[in-house]
């Protein structure tokens, strides 16, 4: 029995673990090798993408860190979608980095970043004069070239000049008298202005703004609207300007007079032919040449709007040279709140191309008057820069630049209060020693402009 049991158990034994296990053995073996195919595959593909993405990341960091970006920068590169971008033309600045890491660069301009220091820095108004001289006829590189070189107070004076095809002789003259040359002043030793080489009408004879220069020309057929004959008060006899510019040049002197200032117009509204026959009679005596450097053409004389006037002193500076009295110190320092403009300051020459004239005002408009005072620009160029319509509109920069660069926002809040004035002297404007006498100045005469 005991025999037979285990050779039964020898026999059975084997089948039941032979039977069993191996079929155990063999599903899982199956369904070990899917799960690890499976996973495998997943893995793979997770790998792949990962591969993807971190791989050309991780090349991408390290180029940018190449150029000189460091970790928070390149995260605000990655974020601000500006990677491919910088990498591509091999970007980098210190201002551009600093600009980007603030949130402030603006994509358009990204490479003009580039080329400006920290110090120097890049506003709208930079935007909106890098588009008037792309306007102008400048190129990309050109300006490039011009803004890593000169300051922004330089580089206004060109929407005036002719187009530079080679800017490198510019920008050695604007460098060599960069110590001299400021807000207040500009002089060059080169000339970069050649007068009614370009010439071409007035952009818009219906606004008081417009502009009229060696370039800009009215012609024979113009004459203002509402002619007005102005008062002895104010003016020498048979002296006329626009309705509006009389009024306003009424408020001026009056308002001269109550600060014991006296002075009044010599010189007012001036025909194309009156402008011709002067201009004729200074080539007689003086020849072409000399002629152009100080008298207008006629149809180039902004005598010819009706916004313009020469001023003569009154009193006890009615025998000095304009400039050195009183009456210009005030008159000059206070016209843009009367809406007039000292057309042609002192060492600004080089960009009116007249020479300084104490005497000649424009009349603008006080909007406009204020935001040139604000500017410290010529009138020409902030004409050029502000109001002029755009020859291509393309050329045109963002809605935004244009609203952020309007010309109002020049004027600052107290600028737009009313000025108090001290209380009027006794006499009144009817009283015939307030009269302006034509014979009682030596300028009383027509002015060559």
């Amino acid at each position: 029995m005991t025999k037979k049991r285990r050779r039964r158990l020898r026999f059975r034994l084997p089948q039941v673990q032979s039977g069993t296990s191996t079929t155990v053995k063999k599903k899982k073996r199956r369904r070990r090798f899917r799960l690890r195919k499976e996973a495998y595959l997943v893995l793979a593909g997770i790998a792949a993408v990962l591969c993807l993405i971190f791989i050309p990341r991780a090349i991408d960091n390290n180029n940018l860190k190449k150029l000189g970006y460091d970790k928070e920068t390149i995260k605000a590169i990655r974020e601000q979608k500006l990677t491919k971008t910088i990498l591509s033309n091999e970007w980098y600045s210190n201002y551009l980095a600093q600009s980007i890491k603030n949130e402030t660069l603006n994509t358009d301009y990204t490479e003009l970043y580039t080329v400006v220091t920290s110090q120097r820095g890049l506003t709208d108004r930079d935007f909106l004069l890098y588009n008037r001289l792309k306007d102008k006829g400048y190129t990309d590189k050109q300006l490039l070239n011009l803004y890593r070189n000169l300051r922004y107070v330089d580089l206004t004076p060109l929407l005036v000049f002719d187009y530079q095809g080679d800017e490198s002789g510019y920008i050695s003259d604007c460098q060599a008298n960069m110590s001299n040359n400021d807000e207040t002043a500009f002089v060059l030793d080169g000339t970069y202005y050649t007068p009614y080489e370009n010439a071409r009408p007035v952009d818009d004879t219906a606004s008081v703004s417009m502009l009229v220069n060696k370039t800009y020309f009215l012609d024979d057929t113009y004459t203002p609207k509402n002619l007005t004959a102005l008062s002895n008060l104010y003016a020498a006899p048979d002296r006329e300007l626009a309705g509006i510019a009389a009024e306003a040049l009424a408020e001026w002197a009056n308002a001269g007079r109550d600060n014991d200032v006296y002075f009044y117009a010599t010189s007012a509204y001036r025909s194309y032919e009156d402008q011709q026959a002067l201009y004729d009679s200074y080539v007689a005596s003086l020849g072409q040449e000399q002629t152009d450097q100080v008298s207008a053409r006629a149809g180039f004389s902004e005598h010819q709007t009706g916004f313009t006037v020469d001023l003569a002193a009154t009193h006890e500076d009615a025998y000095s040279e304009f400039s050195q009295t009183r009456a210009y110190r005030w008159a000059s320092a206070h016209c843009w709140e009367y809406g007039w403009l000292l057309r042609y300051p002192e060492n600004k020459d080089a960009i009116t191309g007249y020479e300084f004239e104490s005497w000649h005002f424009r009349y603008v408009g006080k909007d406009v008057s204020e935001a040139v005072h604000y500017s410290n620009l010529t009138f020409d160029e902030f004409y050029m820069l502000y109001l002029k319509p755009w020859d291509n509109e393309n050329n045109k920069p963002s809605q935004e630049i244009l609203d952020s660069t309007n010309y109002l926002k020049l004027i600052p809040a107290a600028a737009e209060e009313p000025q108090e004035t001290s209380a009027p002297e006794a006499g009144s404007d009817s009283e015939p020693a307030e009269t302006a006498d034509s014979s009682a100045s030596p300028e009383a005469t027509e002015k060559a402009n």
